[in-house]
């Protein structure tokens, strides 16, 4: 009871503190939206976290969805309904196996009205279990060439910046190999670097480099392949490569910043005649202190939103924009539709966002 009574005084000390700021997005207010494991080892299985969370709003709320961005991470939770001031608990669960290095993992949790929505997050650093080189590079590329990875993400990259990362190859056969790679051209400002041969039983690094220009151009996600040519065989699936583009912040936590805040970010149109568009609003506001301005903004097929590059958003209430969002149902019955819309900002709290529109044909 004194546990519950301290977790009910913090999470009531931090809601009006937040209060105070902005108003709340979500009905659920959770104690923290991140956790990190820290180290861990593969061998010693999965591991959990328990998220609780206090009900801010004036009604009940029920937890209808939690949807993970992994099969390794599974969730537990009740499904009965949480009163106002009371709270609640989601326990996520990280299965390490075939995991290595820093992992992050979300978790999208959604009320069965569908207005409340929260976005919690794990994070960990794996130690993987001892492998041999089949076991290190199952991904098959050509040959008897073999990679540890099919995607290689580099996250945000800043205007005017050089960034490279690697995607290790192993030679799993008893003859040496030449190489060579075929890329989706430069694009966005990337570049390979691929050694011409590789020896039996050997492991090399391709060298991967974004030289993301400044300017108008050089916002929004990259998005490139890279396919690995072994002895002339080219590899069925390419690696992928991704980049959020962004500009260069200011590194003076006083300096004004725009803080752009989107009510929901989640739009779920429900179950819905097939073969139509359909069409909802959403709220864009800027609660930061100077302009917050759309770098870049990006649909998948099927979507379409009312807001386009270039829109400036000035800091106040007064000042937020409705936005129209539309997406193209399925002709197919019993069909879920996903969607997205990539939204590139000057905010430095988090330049790039993605909301994510689903409906269902009947």
């Amino acid at each position: 009871m004194k546990a519950r009574t301290l977790l009910t005084l913090i999470l009531t000390l931090v809601f009006s503190v937040s209060q105070a700021q902005d108003e709340p997005t979500s009905a659920m207010l959770f104690e923290t939206y991140e956790w990190d494991f820290g180290d861990i080892d593969e061998a010693d299985g999965p591991v959990s976290h328990t998220f609780r969370f206090m009900n801010i709003s004036n009604n009940p709320i029920q937890i209808d969805n939690i949807s993970t961005s992994c099969g390794c991470t599974t969730v537990q939770y009740s499904v009965e309904p949480v009163n106002p001031g009371d709270q609640g608990e989601i326990t996520v669960v990280f299965d390490p196996a075939r995991a290595q290095g820093h992992v992050l993992r979300e978790v999208e949790v959604l009320t069965r009205d569908r207005r409340n929505y929260a976005d919690i997050m794990i994070t960990a650093n794996v130690n993987p279990i001892p492998m041999g080189l089949e076991q290190l590079y199952p991904h098959l590329l050509a040959g008897t060439v073999k990679t540890n990875a099919m995607r290689c993400p580099f996250g945000y990259v800043t205007q005017g910046e050089s960034v490279t990362k690697v995607v290790r190859i192993a030679n799993l056969g008893d003859k040496t190999v030449n190489l060579d790679v075929e890329t989706t051209g430069n694009r966005y400002g990337m570049s390979v670097q691929c050694p011409p041969q590789i020896a039996p039983k050997e492991v090399i690094s391709i060298k991967i480099t974004y030289d993301v220009p400044t300017g108008k151009n050089g916002f929004g996600m990259a998005r490139d392949s890279v396919w690995v040519i072994a002895d002339g065989a080219k590899s069925e699936q390419p690696i992928v490569i991704n980049a959020l583009r962004v500009e260069k912040f200011s590194k003076d936590e006083n300096a004004p910043k725009p803080v752009m805040r989107i009510e929901p970010s989640y739009v779920d149109f429900g179950e819905q005649e097939p073969g139509k568009i359909y069409k909802k609003t959403i709220v864009i506001e800027n609660t930061g202190n100077t302009d917050l301005i759309f770098r870049h903004v990006e649909t998948t097929d099927g979507v379409a939103v009312s807001i386009k590059t270039g829109t400036v958003i000035k800091p106040g209430k007064m000042h937020k924009k409705t936005v129209t969002v539309a997406i193209a149902n399925s002709r197919e019955p019993h069909t879920v539709t996903m969607g997205s819309i990539n939204l590139t900002t000057n905010d430095p709290t988090r330049p790039f966002r993605e909301l994510r529109l689903q409906v269902d044909t009947k």
